[in-house]
């Protein structure tokens, strides 16, 4: 917290000064807040950096005000805003500028913040998510203007696949992966990105819920004018977030600065459309949103930007990839790690397997296998599994599973005993919330590797 504080006192004036020398359409009275909210994306990040975040944060804040801005008399017209637009994204290419734009000036010094550190991977996939904000915040004013003149409403599809473009979370966080020093960031981007997409959907549900009625006042079509009941986008929301972090369970377990910056943007944005609307803040004394919107899991305070590639790292990211993993390591490292008791895997934990054509895998696979349930030592769901919408279920028709204490290979652990089948499955810690796991079946001599990552429990204090 002291670290996010000060970062946030240090930056105030200097993107302040910034925004004045541009120019940009922002007020200042927001300053203080998107100062904070980068400062406590990445505290062990210096404050220059959070700097460089806090410039795009208002940029693209400046943009929304542009577009949104009544056409003045003598304005070039109803296609300026897609002249704009173009402009900027012809910058993003790499062109100059060369305009008296302030929101074009600022962009070009915001590319050069991202792209200074020399990582043209992570800068190209925050310049394609730059790309598509600009195209979402187009479609949103084309699709303004057209409802303002009584024309048809966008499909709730289109709209919330280019919510998640203009709500701005996925262009922060792509533009974090850039500035982070990061070894093999870029190997992790397919599960980041898949993790980063959730939360951009669920954060765009909450701004729709929490601004819903300001919007319905601009005449702004959002998810509850196109469809959705508020508590369908609740629990669209919750089960985005959900999704995110479970995810990133793996990566954030073992300290990896992409992954821990994601969780801490999900956190801090679910908690600030929870408690009030930020583009008015202040204004209205705003009831909190009903249920909980976002789980609460610990974030480490200082992650590990390169944390060391072990046997136990190198599984992790197979857990978190989906990654088949050679047997006789798991089975030595299975043997390394420590016993697990009873409370420790009291639960929801989603599991996978580290192979995909054995007989296990596949029927684990054709059941749409989702993981366990541990209620106490007498009470196992041991067969989570989805149905064809995919909700989660629990399938009994084998019967349910007890906890009890089992010598296995020399260790004394808890064990997972099936009440009807000749099947015990033992686990091993890996980390706080990613458990090692090997089935123990009597009559096959093959021992079958599975994992177990922990579900975080929403936090009803919310």
């Amino acid at each position: 917290m002291a670290d996010t504080c000060s970062a946030a006192l240090q930056n105030m004036p200097r993107l302040e000064n910034w925004l004045e020398k541009l120019g940009l359409p922002v007020d200042t009275a927001l300053v203080p807040l998107m100062c904070l909210q980068t400062a406590f994306f990445t505290p062990w990040l210096p404050p220059d950096t959070c700097l460089r975040l806090s410039r795009l944060t208002v940029w693209l804040m400046a943009i929304d005000n542009v577009l949104d801005a009544p056409e003045a008399p003598g304005s070039p017209g109803a296609d300026w805003p897609t002249a704009r637009v173009e402009d900027w994204h012809r910058i993003l290419d790499g062109h100059d500028g060369g305009s008296d734009d302030p929101v074009a000036r600022a962009l070009a010094e915001i590319i050069r913040d991202v792209d200074g550190d020399g990582r043209p991977e992570l800068f190209a996939v925050w310049r394609e998510s730059m790309h598509q904000t600009l195209t979402g915040m187009r479609y949103e004013h084309e699709t303004s203007r057209t409802a303002a003149t009584g024309g048809t409403a966008p499909p709730l599809a289109d709209y919330l696949r280019h919510g998640a473009w203009s709500i701005g979370v996925e262009q922060q966080v792509t533009a974090l992966w850039a500035l982070l020093d990061e070894p093999g960031l870029a190997d992790r981007l397919p599960v980041l990105r898949t993790a980063l997409h959730d939360a951009a959907t669920a954060i765009r549900l909450l701004n729709d819920l929490r601004g819903h009625h300001r919007e319905q006042a601009e005449g702004k079509p959002d998810a509850l004018t196109l469809g959705l009941t508020e508590r369908e986008a609740y629990e669209r929301a919750d089960a985005g977030l959900e999704s995110c972090l479970r995810t990133l369970a793996p990566l954030t377990a073992a300290g990896y600065g992409s992954a821990v910056a994601l969780q801490r943007v999900v956190i801090w944005h679910a908690r600030m459309y929870h408690r009030f609307d930020p583009v008015r803040p202040g204004r209205t004394a705003a009831p909190p949103l009903p249920g909980s919107t976002v789980p609460a899991p610990s974030v480490p305070p200082r992650p590990k930007e390169a944390p060391p590639m072990g046997t136990e790292q190198e599984v992790l990211d197979a857990v978190a990839s989906g990654a088949t993993y050679d047997t006789a390591e798991l089975a030595a490292l299975f043997d390394r790690l420590a016993p697990v008791d009873t409370a420790f895997l009291i639960g929801t934990w989603r599991g996978g397997a580290f192979e995909h054509t054995g007989e296990n895998a596949e029927l684990l696979t054709k059941m749409r296998w989702y993981g366990k349930r541990f209620v106490d030592a007498d009470h196992v769901e041991p067969l989570l599994c989805r149905d064809e919408d995919g909700a989660v279920y629990s399938y009994t028709e084998s019967g349910l599973a007890s906890l009890r204490e089992v010598v296995h290979r020399g260790k004394q652990s808890t064990a997972m005993v099936y009440d009807q089948l000749p099947v015990i499955d033992h686990f091993r810690r890996l980390t706080d919330d990613v458990l090692l796991c090997v089935m123990d079946k009597k009559g096959d001599p093959e021992d079958f590797y599975f994992h177990l990552t922990r579900v975080p429990e929403p936090d009803i204090r919310a």
